[in-house]
């Protein structure tokens, strides 16, 4: 049966164990503070603290003689993550999920990479249980996912974090809501290069060593599937002119950095055939036929032959045609087909999306 509570409340910690004295060599109590301390310390409201406590397990572990909770200073570090990711709109149960799975070092590196000690203060900050006001196959977080190269900020490491933990709790609800204000804040571009790209492989990573089940990684893929599928419908009635071609190489399994590009492209108002992956030879050269694009994109994350067979096939080729090819699956020095046809290799999303909506005869208005 499926519970009532989709977000129970996570269980209670342990007490830790308290730290030893090198100099004295005994054992000494750790320090605590009680939640007033920590509220005013820390700039966050006691109410939301108890919320925190009380709904997701993000509270005080120490208990003192007289069996009051009081906050450690990890505890603080604790809430001062848990502050700054529900601040930037990650939903409270994601947010914990994310903050219990660290160890202290961890969390230490990511408030330290912000410059977020103890102390330094944080604006008052509202319980949120969740993204409220959001417009808006297989899994494939195991396979190479390419066409990203942009460091990732500091916002954009906590929102693969919160995806991560949604995928861990098959939390289907809060994954899409992160999905579409991800795509809110961001471009489909950006969204792919510095969160999205970077979500499949840390769910894929998760999913080959053994950390997480292949219905997470299955349910990862096909809720951003949906997603960038709903830009496109959205983006519609914009797109004109003759469509590019885009499609996955004829032993291709992969698809999704296909349907980010689809997304993207819609939103530049550049039209798309998207055939996905493994399409056969004959049947691309076919459409390339019937449609006579001036310009087809080739997705490759298994390794491609250096003398491509594809070429032989585009001898057919009697118009100007850009073929771009994308992934890490393309040789290095792999000789252009002959004939009409351009050969553009491209390393990152932006530069494929360039050459894809670039127009320079006119051809697709």
């Amino acid at each position: 049966m499926i519970p009532m509570n989709p977000h129970p409340a996570a269980p209670r910690r342990a007490d830790p164990p308290e730290p030893d004295d090198p100099e004295l060599g005994e054992r000494v109590p750790e320090l605590g503070w009680p939640v007033g301390v920590v509220s005013e310390r820390l700039g966050i409201a006691a109410p939301t603290l108890r919320s925190w406590d009380r709904r997701h397990g993000v509270g005080p572990s120490l208990r003192t003689a007289g069996n009051h909770r009081r906050y450690t200073e990890l505890d603080m570090r604790r809430v001062q993550l848990m502050a700054r990711l529900t601040a930037q709109g990650v939903p409270a149960q994601s947010a914990a999920d994310s903050v219990l799975g660290m160890d202290a070092r961890a969390i230490a590196d990511r408030l330290a990479a912000v410059g977020g000690a103890i102390g330094d203060g944080l604006r008052d900050v509202h319980d949120v249980h969740g993204v409220h006001d959001v417009p808006g196959v297989r899994g494939e977080g195991a396979a190479p996912v390419g066409l990203g190269s942009a460091v990732p900020d500091d916002d954009a490491v906590d929102l693969v974090e919160a995806i991560v933990a949604a995928a861990r709790a098959l939390d289907a609800r809060t994954m899409s809501l992160l999905y579409r204000q991800v795509m809110r804040r961001r471009d489909v571009g950006r969204a792919w290069v510095e969160v999205f790209a970077p979500a499949l492989r840390r769910v894929g990573d998760l999913w080959r060593d053994g950390r997480l089940g292949v219905q997470a990684e299955h349910l990862t893929s096909e809720l951003l599937q949906s997603e960038l599928r709903a830009v496109v419908r959205a983006n519609r009635l914009r797109v004109a002119g003759r469509p590019v071609v885009l499609a996955g190489a004829d032993d291709e399994q992969h698809h999704l950095p296909l349907l980010a590009l689809e997304a993207e492209l819609a939103r530049h108002g550049v039209a798309s055939l998207f055939l996905g992956p493994r399409v056969p030879a004959e049947a691309l050269v076919s459409a390339l036929r019937e449609s006579r694009p001036r310009a087809v994109f080739l997705w490759a994350s298994l390794a491609r032959p250096s003398a491509e067979p594809l070429w032989r096939d585009l001898g057919v080729v009697d118009w100007p045609l850009e073929v771009v090819i994308g992934g890490p699956g393309w040789a290095d020095g792999i000789v252009a087909p002959r004939g009409p046809v351009v050969l553009t290799r491209v390393e990152d999303f932006g530069s494929a999306v360039r050459a894809l909506a670039s127009d320079p005869g006119g051809l697709t208005r």
